[in-house]
């Protein structure tokens, strides 16, 4: 926090809209809201959007989304340790304009998903940021079983369909801080399921 108060001023800055979580039922799902969602922002006063992937295989699916569809503004992928002072420089942002960033995933640890709130939190502009998941995500796994999917289409709810819940993000958080306090460390993987084999194997997916 300390080095973008120094690159952009003041203290932490009241311009970030942070959404609830955007859980759609399966990944498909998942990637295809957050398609529309691009769509329908790209349509708006943003003046970019970033999409941001913690894991290889999010950021490849990402790539490929951006790759088969224009846009009418800019939109890049970008892995998470990559949302820095550098890339917010190099976006060229004032205070007049817009950004979105859509986060495609949750990182199991909590204090990584922090830093990106950090990172829109300091952002010279107007932010709007939001994650999307989907029950199939591996951090999902940890507390949202078979259980939920059926109890979710129980309740009517269809496939192409998302829920925003602050119950649900609050098992999330608690699911991330039972990883963090039971975690062996932090080695890279291509994956947050390979995350979890390596890190915490005893909550990895089963």
């Amino acid at each position: 926090m300390g080095l973008f108060n120094l690159l952009f001023g003041g203290g932490k800055r009241k311009n970030v809209e942070v959404a609830q979580d955007c859980i759609w039922m399966t990944a498909d799902a998942k990637f295809a809201g957050l398609t529309d969602q691009v769509m329908e922002r790209s349509k708006t006063d943003t003046v970019a959007i970033l999409l941001v992937a913690h894991f290889a295989d999010v950021s490849a699916t990402l790539e490929s989304i951006v790759e088969k569809n224009n846009w009418a503004v800019p939109v890049k992928v970008v892995p998470a340790f990559q949302l820095n002072a550098d890339l917010a420089r190099s976006l060229n942002l004032d205070e007049s304009g817009v950004i979105d960033v859509i986060v495609a995933e949750r990182h199991p640890l909590p204090s990584v998903d922090d830093q990106l709130e950090a990172f829109a939190d300091n952002l010279p502009c107007r932010c709007r940021f939001s994650h999307h998941l989907s029950l199939e995500d591996a951090v999902m796994s940890i507390f949202a079983g078979e259980w939920v999917a059926n109890t979710l289409r129980q309740l009517g709810m269809k496939e192409d369909e998302s829920i925003q819940s602050k119950m649900v993000s609050r098992r999330i958080r608690k699911a991330q801080e039972k990883i963090e306090g039971r975690s062996l460390g932090s080695a890279k993987a291509e994956s947050a399921a390979e995350w979890l084999a390596q890190n915490c194997p005893d909550l990895g997916p089963k």
